[in-house]
């Protein structure tokens, strides 16, 4: 029997554009598309356990799973997979959500307003393969007990980024096309923040430790109680700042990857 639904959702008439996947115990894969739709892709249920639902309403549309109970009961063997392609016709925000799940997500060259990732356990790979036409107001990351990268940050073009966890790993790379300045802000407890940066983009960071560890790698400066690159030093622009505080965990900010050539500006 076959246990793939197909999923096909135009852009609606609407404005304001909000997708929101809410999942449990799935893989997720995301990858920027080409065709016209907003969504389109496969979702795989092997065990016929763990139903798919969409729900509309005028500009937003949710996607999640739906547990059989009892009928599903002893019949889940392996999780399902969603196999998605997001559509860049238009701008709209993006909600990811989930449990112990597993996600590989690119959103390159998606226009994205505004990104949510909220995570309470498993692992997440997310990348911003290509630089996102749409300038990003605010970049939300919350996490508990799980393992998340992010990949090529300043392509995803935000203003601001929050990330707030406990007990977690988190693997922030920020290279690519940085067009403005950034701003981030870290919240963590019990967990461990690697930071790294391509050497040509400016970078300041700001951290506190409680119980916890600050490290930098070669190339940084402490200057009026903050850690900045050469880039920074000079004044150049655009650049990250980052403000963190850790506790009873560790923060480790290094140097490396590439930047775009359109990355920095000297002033």
């Amino acid at each position: 029997m076959c246990n793939q639904t197909p999923i096909d959702i135009a852009f609606p008439d609407s404005k304001d554009l909000h997708l929101r996947l809410t999942v449990g115990a799935c893989k997720l894969h995301i990858r920027p598309g080409d065709d016209p739709q907003w969504v389109a892709g496969i979702y795989d249920d092997p065990s016929n356990a763990v139903p798919l639902r969409i729900e509309q309403n005028e500009g937003t549309v949710r996607i999640t799973q739906a547990f059989n109970w009892p009928e599903s009961w002893g019949t889940f063997r392996e999780p399902p997979i969603f196999d998605l392609f997001l559509g860049k016709a238009r701008p709209f925000t993006l909600t990811l959500e989930g449990g112990a799940s597993e996600a590989d997500v690119d959103l390159g060259g998606v226009p994205l307003r505004s990104l949510t990732v909220k995570y309470g356990a498993g692992k997440q790979e997310i990348e911003f393969s290509s630089p996102n036409p749409q300038a990003m107001d605010l970049l939300t990351v919350v996490g508990g007990a799980a393992s998340m990268e992010f990949e090529g940050l300043a392509n995803a073009n935000f203003a601001e980024m929050t990330l707030e966890g406990g007990a977690a790993n988190y693997e922030l790379d920020f290279s690519g096309a940085l067009r403005r300045d950034a701003n981030v802000k870290i919240n963590t407890a019990v967990s461990l923040v690697a930071l790294q940066a391509p050497a040509g983009t400016a970078v300041k960071m700001s951290a506190e430790a409680m119980m916890g560890s600050v490290d930098t790698g070669d190339g940084f400066m402490k200057k009026d109680g903050a850690f900045l690159n050469e880039a920074a030093l000079r004044g150049a622009t655009p650049r990250i700042t980052i403000n963190a505080r850790v506790t009873m965990g560790s923060i480790r900010l290094e140097q490396g990857g590439e930047a775009s050539s359109a990355a920095v500006v000297t002033t």
